[in-house]
């Protein structure tokens, strides 16, 4: 049997909390998907826990059924989060070469990075990110990987993103009372990144916007690292309320027409009024809507004032001038009608709509944008940290005695 590991991985965004398991293939370099589980983030507001004891039960029930799917137990796992309280900054480190002959060591990278995370953070804010975008050595910048060089003088300027340490407090809180431990919290804006930009747009200049149910993530690359990294608190959502409201239904029919009225209105072959079961809803009664007014009236005004926010945001962040590859679009909320030609309305700059890349597995129902950073989770793991091994897992539930003694003298034989 080829050798292989486990990535195990939990999104949680604004309107769902989705686990995935993976293996990953070392030798082959390929990874397949055995198992994905989501259910409705339930405990959850705008990415934050709003109910402690509702949030357990939410993740809980998630990663119980990836772990029925799977086969096996789940322990620990990655996480990726976005809420309002993320936010990032740029920061510099400068050190002295340590070495009497001038040449740079791995240590002296530790020290410069230390250096620039030696930032006046906010109250209640903590870092979760330090990521070295460029180096510079005695004034020659540019310098991706600086070990073995020879200088005097080392430089560093990092992206660092925060987070809420009472908000993150709380969700370790969540996870330790259903024993899951994590291995590491992760912006979803960096997994969203690598599943939906390519290596060539990250490196001439990027926004990746991200629309979830209930915020939006901007995260802008320039020569091939991270920038700007912002959440504002506007979504997809607000478009589903609004159709709600106005056209009088109940949340999950409003939530089908939105999906679905593009595929319709691309047919052409409708009246102004299209009766609900055209969109898969059943009524007593024979009850239309007007198209005119669900698209011009609410959904239009809706998604210009998203777009509006994003890109007053990309203006504040200083880099609308020099991101020549654009914006490339993802998440749930990029798949409502007409999305695209709004946009392009809106921000003045080139427009890709992006899903996740195909992988092996179980993916049918992930395939599309509004898992984008779910399966950019396990790509990211794979490609920066160290995935667990499927060898001595340790089960969630405290199994004492004999019980405890059968179960690992027969776990280590399973396949």
């Amino acid at each position: 049997m080829p050798h292989s590991k486990i990535i195990s991985g939990l999104d949680i965004g604004t309107s769902k909390i989705t686990a995935i398991v993976s293996q990953y293939f070392e030798v082959e370099n390929k990874l397949n998907v055995v198992a994905v589980a989501s259910v409705p983030a339930t405990g959850f507001r705008k990415g934050q826990i709003v109910n402690l004891e509702e949030a357990s039960k939410t993740l809980n029930q998630c990663i119980e059924s990836a772990e029925r799917m799977a086969g096996f137990e789940i322990s620990n796992l990655h996480i990726s989060l976005a809420a309002n309280y993320i936010e990032s900054v740029n920061s510099q480190g400068v050190v002295a070469i340590s070495n009497p002959n001038g040449e740079i060591g791995k240590d002296d990278i530790v020290r410069v990075i230390e250096a620039a995370k030696a930032i006046s953070l906010p109250t209640g804010k903590e870092i979760i990110h330090v990521i070295p975008r460029r180096y510079t050595v005695d004034g020659q910048d540019g310098i991706i990987d600086p070990v073995g060089m020879n200088g005097i003088r080392l430089e560093l300027e990092a992206h660092i993103i925060l987070a809420s340490t009472p908000a993150l407090k709380n969700l370790h809180k969540c996870l330790e009372e259903i024993g899951i431990t994590p291995i590491s919290i992760i912006y979803s804006g960096l997994t969203t990144t690598k599943a939906a930009a390519t290596e060539t747009e990250k490196e001439l200049g990027v926004a990746i916007v991200d629309i979830g149910g209930s915020i939006t993530t901007i995260t802008i690359y320039q020569e091939g690292s991270p920038t700007y990294s912002a959440v504002i608190p506007v979504g997809a959502n607000n478009v589903t309320n609004d159709l709600a409201i106005g056209l009088r239904l109940s949340i999950d029919e409003a939530e089908k027409i939105k999906l679905r009225l593009g595929r319709i209105i691309e047919n052409k072959k409708y009246q102004d009024e299209i009766e609900l079961s055209q969109f898969g809803i059943t009524t007593d009664e024979n009850h239309k809507i007007s198209l005119q007014t669900a698209v011009s009236g609410i959904i239009k005004p809706r998604l210009e004032e998203v777009f509006s926010l994003v890109w007053k945001q990309i203006e504040a962040s200083g880099f609308s001038e020099s991101i020549p590859a654009g914006v490339v679009l993802t998440g749930g909320g990029s798949l409502t009608t007409q999305t695209r030609d709004i946009c392009g309305k809106i921000i003045p700059l080139p427009l890709r709509l992006a899903s996740p890349p195909k992988i092996g597995g179980i993916v049918d129902e992930i395939s599309n944008p509004a898992f984008t950073s779910t399966i950019g989770l396990i790509l990211y793991v794979k490609d920066n940290q160290q995935p667990q091994t499927t060898k001595n897992k340790k089960s969630r539930v405290n199994i004492g005695g004999i019980f405890g003694r059968l179960k690992n003298i027969i776990e280590p034989l399973l396949p």
